[in-house]
């Protein structure tokens, strides 16, 4: 998933948002990040929840790691 929000990222940088491939893997990862942009405050035009994801799909892999070690 990770990988996604990656390519997500740069898609947003570099593609026109009317690429028929940005849509698609945007319909995808939205339904992740909206939840979290419910909750964060407006920023301007940086979006930071993919880097809220991220550090909270790290923080779950540590969780889980120590969890079924």
């Amino acid at each position: 998933m990770s990988t996604l929000i990656m390519i997500y990222i740069v898609f947003s940088w570099v593609l026109d948002p009317y690429n028929k491939y940005r849509m698609m893997l945007e319909r995808l990862v939205n339904t992740f990040l909206d939840p979290i942009r419910r909750f964060m405050p407006r920023t301007g035009m940086i979006d930071f929840s993919p880097l809220i994801f991220l550090l909270l799909l790290q923080f779950m892999e540590t969780v889980a790691t120590s969890i079924f070690r």
